[in-house]
C-alpha cells in the first residue's frame, strides 16, 4: 500500500513539473512583445512601426506592421488605436493598407498620400530603414 502511494505521489509530481515546464515555455513564445517605434506624428495622431516586421520583396516593395494612435489633444490620452499591415512602394511613394495577416500580393490598388501628412512622413521614415 505504501509503495502505491509513493508511486502515485511521484507520478503526480512528474505531471505537475511537466505541466509547469510546458506552459512556461509556451508563455514565452506567445508573449513576444512588439517594440513600437514612432515614425510620424501630427497634432493628434501618431504612427508607429514594428522594426522586426519590416520585409522587402523581390520587387523592392516593403511591408511593415504599423499602429495608428489617435490622441486627445488636451490630455494626450489614446482615443483610438488601430494596428494594420502597411504595404509601401518606396520608389513611387505609394501605400496600401492591408489586414494584419495580409500579404503584399493582396494589394489591389496603390494609394498616393495627397493630403495625408502622417502617411507621407511614415512612408519616408519607414523607407529609410
Amino acid at each position: 500500500m505504501k509503495t502505491l502511494k509513493k508511486y502515485i505521489k511521484h507520478v503526480m509530481r512528474f505531471c505537475f513539473i511537466t505541466f509547469l515546464m510546458f506552459f512556461s515555455c509556451f508563455n514565452r513564445l506567445s508573449a513576444e512583445e512588439i517594440n513600437w517605434i514612432a515614425v510620424a506624428k501630427t497634432n493628434n495622431e501618431t504612427q508607429f512601426i514594428d522594426l522586426k516586421s519590416l520585409k522587402y520583396n523581390n520587387n523592392g516593395l516593403l511591408t511593415v506592421m504599423t499602429k495608428y494612435n489617435e490622441l486627445n489633444q488636451e490630455d494626450e490620452k489614446i482615443i483610438n488605436s488601430n494596428p494594420y499591415l502597411l504595404a509601401i512602394d518606396c520608389e513611387n511613394r505609394l501605400f496600401s493598407k492591408l489586414p494584419v495577416d495580409g500579404e503584399i500580393r493582396q494589394v489591389k490598388d496603390w494609394i498616393e498620400p495627397f493630403d495625408n501628412k502622417l502617411i507621407k512622413i511614415t512612408i519616408v521614415n519607414t523607407c529609410s530603414y
